[in-house]
């Protein structure tokens, strides 16, 4: 489910990683959980979407990371704009009401050739 809150022009996205995803692969056997840098990548997914076109992240910041994600797990991606700031976005992943990621993504055009 993806769609814009019209009432403060938040984007909120619901996913699950299959089990079987890349992104488990390593991390860790026995014990796997998504990764940080999934997480974000997941957040940088939902900007471009939004944007309907390929982004760059050029900085980061007051990211943490509270709450493991396991396999199969529901994620609410919510990510909003700040008004003050261009290309910049507040995001949080929660997953059954608790905060596992949040923090500050700012993001530019993306270079030709760089993709």
């Amino acid at each position: 489910m993806t769609g814009t809150d019209p009432s403060d022009g938040t984007l909120r996205r619901e996913i699950a990683i299959p089990g079987d995803s890349l992104w488990f692969q390593g991390h860790f056997p026995g014990d796997p959980l998504l990764p940080g840098i999934a997480q974000l990548h997941l957040v940088m997914e939902t900007i471009q979407s939004v944007l309907g076109e390929k982004r760059r992240l050029t900085a980061l910041k007051r990211v943490r990371f509270k709450r493991v994600i396991r396999p199969e797990e529901t994620m609410a991606i919510a990510v909003e704009a700040l008004p003050n700031a261009p290309d910049t976005y507040r995001f949080q992943l929660t997953v059954a009401g608790e905060n596992a990621c949040s923090g500050l993504m700012t993001t530019g055009p993306s270079e030709a050739g760089k993709d």
